[in-house]
């Protein structure tokens, strides 16, 4: 047996040291070599908005049709991207590598007057973008900036291209004219894949042409009336400064006038090359605004400065209650009278009290823990690169995964809990650990979800989808919460520090009338700003990839959450 595996062994090192192997920051993505003339297809995503933050599908507007006879999601979609609106349809864009186009007619459209004029009319009010992938690269758009600040700052960018403009009268103007410029980068013969495929094509006897990798994909979007003679459009090529803008025939009002509104969609692609690796093409969009690190720094500073705050009030607060402590007992005259039970001694026979909603305390620290078990797992395969802003959805699609295989932690933690309170309801228990926090959740996304399918949006999930996350809950995370419930109930309760008391002290007033529960909500303010500015950061990104900074946030947090509750717990027991 040692033989065999001996050999094994052996065979497979020498497998792998024969076999060349490449290797890439993102995982499960490998580069695509164009050759040139190959089609390289673009795909669109969806529409968003800043203002507003329901997405639709591109094909929602009253302009292009989708390209007859091919379906309507080309690619797979993970369930990340199906949860974030996100789709992969097919365009009528012909991009051929290395063959620029010039003034390419997309389509032509007529939006009728009514209901659908009114709807684009809002599309670009509203601000929204058109976002296309090509190559699995989202279309930028370079924002402008003035000339003083060009010379000094990084260039930015802005996920996809706006869909037109409008102004403070109320007019709208339609970008329909595309200027795109694709960056490619040919590999080098150092390149280990493309040194792997020369000589495997050198093996084989065959020639094999030269390879492109696309490494940008920008757009400048105009607005242009084009003039058609004869079914060909005379107005090419398009200069910015001499086009007429192609104003969409709204009133101020929001109502339609009696024209409608007819054109053509055309667009110009040119090559270029770039000396930008394909391994590192996703950096110059992530490092394209340098004010996001500023930021950044900014909110470690806030974070840092709240949690020094409540450390110093609680060591101010401990050294009180001890000193006085030590000064009592060190006292040279000696007081044989004097209780034991004084200070915050008073409470020790009631801290480990069953608390009257036992069960329902301990449903929530279980699910407490796997929120926290999924957040710290997250953070940790971000922080190693595995969830890159490249693999779409991943980020989505790895909580998701996690939160079903962490099905076991909130049914051990409270079960743990539960048996060390002498609790008897056990089943409740652990069915609540189970379905609690999931069925409020589901029951929430389930109601957003009809809204947004009312609306038409992309981020309404289908019944299948729906169908995938309730077996998920209920096949996956269920069971794994009944099992860990089952070995929490079997651990072994150790017996408290101290001796609870059979009758339970009087809680006295609180200070200044005060009712507990305004404690607890100025403690969780303190500890909502520490993450705030973060939180804003994550909500607003359009690609979040500072998970270093994201991590450290987090700590922080734990930290703080850790000092407000020791505050809360010592200043009511020092005052009694």
């Amino acid at each position: 047996m040692a033989k065999l595996t001996v050999a094994v062994l052996a065979l497979a090192a020498v497998v792998a040291a024969a076999a060349p192997s490449s290797a890439f920051y993102l995982p499960g993505i490998a580069p695509v070599d164009y050759e040139e003339g190959a089609k390289a297809e673009v795909l669109a995503a969806r529409l968003t908005s800043a203002k507003n933050k329901v997405p639709y599908d591109i094909y929602s507007l009253p302009l292009c049709k989708p390209p007859a006879g091919l379906p309507r999601n080309k690619r797979h979609l993970s369930l990340g991207q199906v949860l974030v609106g996100e789709r992969a349809q097919p365009t009528d864009f012909e991009f051929n590598v290395l063959v620029p186009t010039t003034c390419k007619v997309l389509c032509e459209f007529e939006v009728p007057v009514g209901a659908p004029l009114r709807r684009l009319h809002r599309r670009i009010t509203d601000e929204y973008v058109v976002r296309l992938n090509l190559d699995n690269m989202p279309v930028v758009t370079r924002l402008n900036l003035a000339a003083a600040d060009a010379a000094k700052a990084a260039p930015s960018f802005m996920l996809g291209y706006p869909l037109g403009v409008s102004d403070p009268s109320g007019a709208a103007y339609l970008y329909n004219h595309l200027k795109f410029r694709v960056l490619y980068h040919k590999p080098f013969a150092t390149d280990v894949a493309a040194a792997a495929a020369s000589a495997a094509a050198v093996a084989s006897g065959t020639t094999r042409a030269p390879a492109y990798r696309i490494v940008g994909f920008e757009v400048e979007p105009m607005s242009v009336t084009h003039k058609m003679v004869d079914g060909e459009i005379t107005t090419c090529p398009v200069n910015a400064s001499t086009a007429v803008p192609l104003a969409v025939p709204m009133s101020t009002a929001g109502k339609s006038t009696t024209a409608a509104l007819s054109n053509a969609i055309t667009y110009d692609v040119e090559w270029a090359q770039s000396d930008r690796a394909w391994a590192t093409r996703w950096d110059a969009l992530l490092n394209a605004n340098s004010a996001q690190v500023q930021i950044q720094w900014f909110s470690v500073v806030n974070s840092v400065m709240i949690a020094l705050f409540l450390a110093g009030m609680v060591a101010l607060i401990l050294l009180r209650t001890v000193h006085a402590d030590f000064a009592r007992y060190n006292r040279l005259d000696g007081d044989d009278d004097l209780a034991d039970d004084a200070g915050w001694k008073l409470v020790h026979g009631d801290v480990f009290r069953a608390p009257t909603w036992a069960a329902a305390l301990a449903i929530a620290v279980g699910t407490g823990a796997q929120v926290t078990a999924v957040t710290v797992i997250t953070l940790v395969f971000a922080l190693l690169g595995l969830l890159s802003p490249a693999n779409r959805g991943g980020l989505l699609s790895a909580m998701l995964l996690l939160w079903a295989l962490t099905g076991a932690v909130p049914g051990f933690v409270s079960a743990v809990l539960y048996g060390r309170w002498g609790g008897m309801d056990r089943k409740k228990v652990t069915l609540g650990a189970g379905m609690a926090y999931p069925g409020l959740v589901g029951t929430l996304f389930f109601l957003l979800n009809l809204m947004l399918w009312a609306a038409g949006s992309t981020m309404s999930v289908s019944f299948f989808t729906l169908l995938l996350l309730l077996a998920l809950w209920l096949f996956v995370a269920m069971p794994l919460c009944i099992v860990g419930a089952y070995g929490g109930y079997k651990v072994k309760t150790a017996d408290w520090p101290t001796r609870v008391n059979a009758i339970a002290r009087a809680i006295p007033q609180p200070p200044m009338g005060v009712s507990p529960s305004w404690y607890a909500l100025a403690t969780g303010i303190l500890c909502f700003g520490v993450v705030f500015i973060e939180l804003v950061m994550v909500l607003t990104s359009q690609l979040y990839y500072m998970f270093g900074f994201l991590f450290i946030v987090f700590a922080l947090l734990v930290v703080s959450c850790a000092e407000v509750r020791v505050h809360r717990v010592r200043v009511p027991v020092a005052d009694a």
